[in-house]
């Protein structure tokens, strides 16, 4: 048997469906399940790249994993170790003043202030 099967039940589930896709395709999975002839038939065209997506995902994950948990402890490591890093005591002043704000921002917070002023008065 080949295709023809296939495309036979398909027809066969929608009419039973009453033409509803969906049902059908539930419908057809349900007869695929006692039916392994039908089952292989929808199934085998994938099968080459389910195989080959099981396979990718099982070796990336089992490659990068200590990779990547490697690459986190030596980056945290050598963050806290720097002698850049501030902590919470330290009394040294980053590199560079934070940027000045534009006229258009300054206005804002002044016409802001403003209004909150005369909102307490």
């Amino acid at each position: 048997m080949s295709q023809e099967y296939v495309k036979k039940k398909s027809l066969e589930a929608l009419d039973a469906s009453g033409e509803n896709k969906q049902e059908a395709a539930q419908l057809l999975r349900v007869w695929a399940e006692s039916d392994t002839e039908l089952k292989n038939l929808l199934i085998n065209p994938f099968l080459p790249n389910i195989c080959a997506l099981a396979i990718q995902s099982a070796s990336a994950g089992k490659n990068n994993s200590n990779v990547v948990k490697k690459a986190n402890e030596n980056s945290l490591l050598s963050a806290i170790a720097s002698s850049e890093t501030l902590t919470m005591s330290s009394t040294r002043q980053p590199q560079s003043p934070p940027p000045r704000s534009s006229a258009r921002h300054q206005k804002a917070i002044a016409t802001l202030a403003a209004a909150f002023k005369q909102k307490q008065s």
